[in-house]
């Protein structure tokens, strides 16, 4: 009874995200269900095990030295992702060039570092102030955090589930990106080619599904991506008949409605796979929800140096998506760091 009592919580979250997931995975709150349940899972079972092995470690410290390694070792993992993350920032920059959304690895890392080397000083040098402002901007820092772990967990197992389970569609729509000149990139090209794939794959299992190129012309272009990203399935062996052009959207949200609309007016679609790149996959998800349009999302491979900024840009948009409640949310977690702020200045 005691440990049915101690499980509830965990096992109430994961019961949460299998409903969530089974009603429609296209949701940011599945992914944070999910990763609720298995954090409280691993806490019930990390202390279930403390508490068993200091029954067995000698001493009345051992404890107490079992939580410091572990500590030390969580501490050690923040250390080596904001490393990572610098290293991958400078690749990025060097290879894509400057620009906000190819920074933000960059200094998120230099971020997580800048915060533990101050951490380190206020314990060292014994600066209380500064660490319990430390310690309350971790509020604020953990809504954040906690819902990129929470995207990052869930959009990695969409996509799994997705490429295993997806059901049959009528229709597969690729989302344009940047062409140079009337050429494809390579990023564009990798987003054809798996839209090319999905459509073979789904052929036999709903007929012969209609593939939509999706992407207008921008002030740098040549031609619209659409039209690119036509020519370059024709030249990849697909038939041109089995081809539609949206030619007119800027915006993802545009790709998807300009697409629905096509195909609506050419009879009763389902249900459509909409591919892009695998760091923007689970966005188009959330935007095909809020769309109302049935199906799933499909990413094709994406250079890795490149997944981290790309990734985090995405995560910046949904946060931009779902303003308000990230303004509450983050609002409310800065309260006792602005208490704290006014009683230092006013004593």
């Amino acid at each position: 009874m005691e440990y049915l009592i101690v499980f509830a919580p965990p096992c109430a979250f994961l019961l949460a995200f299998a409903i969530s997931a089974a009603l429609d995975p296209r949701k940011l709150r599945t992914g944070i269900y999910l990763l609720t349940g298995l954090l409280l899972l691993a806490m019930m079972l990390l202390s279930s095990a403390l508490l068993r092995l200091s029954t067995v470690l000698p001493g009345n410290n051992a404890m107490a030295w079992v939580l410091l390694v572990l500590l030390v070792l969580v501490a050690l993992s923040i250390l080596a992702l904001g490393v990572l993350l610098v290293l991958n920032g400078l690749t990025v920059v060097r290879r894509e060039g400057r620009s906000p959304a190819h920074l933000l690895s960059l200094v998120l890392g230099a971020g997580i570092l800048v915060y533990l080397v101050a951490m380190v000083v206020a314990v060292v040098r014994g600066g209380s102030d500064l660490f319990a402002a430390l310690y309350f901007l971790a509020f604020p820092l953990g809504w954040l955090g906690y819902g990129l772990v929470a995207y990052l967990l869930w959009s990695w197992l969409y996509g799994l589930l997705t490429a295993r389970f997806g059901r049959p569609v009528d229709a597969v729509i690729v989302l344009g990106a940047g062409l140079r000149g009337r050429e494809v990139t390579p990023l564009l090209g990798a987003r054809v080619e798996r839209g090319i794939e999905w459509a073979r794959r789904e052929t036999g299992r709903a007929g012969r599904p209609v593939l939509v190129m999706s992407g207008g012309k921008g002030p740098d272009e040549e031609v619209s991506e659409a039209e690119a990203m036509a020519s370059y399935a024709v030249a990849h062996g697909v038939d041109p008949d089995g081809v539609l052009l949206e030619d007119r959207s800027r915006t993802t949200q545009e790709n998807l409605l300009n697409s629905a609309r096509l195909l609506a007016a050419r009879g009763e679609v389902s249900r459509v796979a909409v591919v892009t790149s695998s760091f923007h996959a689970f966005r188009a998800a959330l935007l095909m929800r809020s769309l109302s349009l049935p199906g799933y999302a499909v990413g094709a491979p994406t250079a890795r140096y490149y997944r981290p900024s790309a990734v985090l840009r995405e995560y910046v948009a949904i946060l931009r998506d779902n303003l308000w409640i990230n303004v509450v949310g983050l609002a409310l977690s800065l309260v006792p760091l602005v208490l704290f702020a006014v009683n230092s200045l006013t004593s």
